[in-house]
């Protein structure tokens, strides 16, 4: 099936990691502008939620870093 682009404001990449991903189960968005300094620990609590109750689903986690001008980005993807 091909997929269709439309307008958006994510980044290149990400638009073609999602596409790449596919159909989810469960989509948790965290709009995270400005917070390097507590981001890691929401998306580690996050996925350990997940993990825990939602086994069997595919789940992605999203971030919205609103353009941030900290390390807010670098922070979110050492998260793995």
């Amino acid at each position: 099936m091909q997929s269709i682009r439309f307008f958006t404001a994510l980044r290149d990449d990400a638009q073609d990691a999602i596409e790449h991903i596919g159909s989810v189960d469960i989509l948790v968005g965290i709009p995270a502008f400005s917070s390097m300094e507590s981001v890691e620990h929401v998306i580690r609590t996050i996925i350990e939620g997940l993990e825990k109750y939602y086994p069997d689903k595919k789940s992605l986690v999203f971030i919205a870093d609103g353009g941030s001008t900290d390390d807010t980005r670098e922070a979110a993807s050492r998260v793995s």
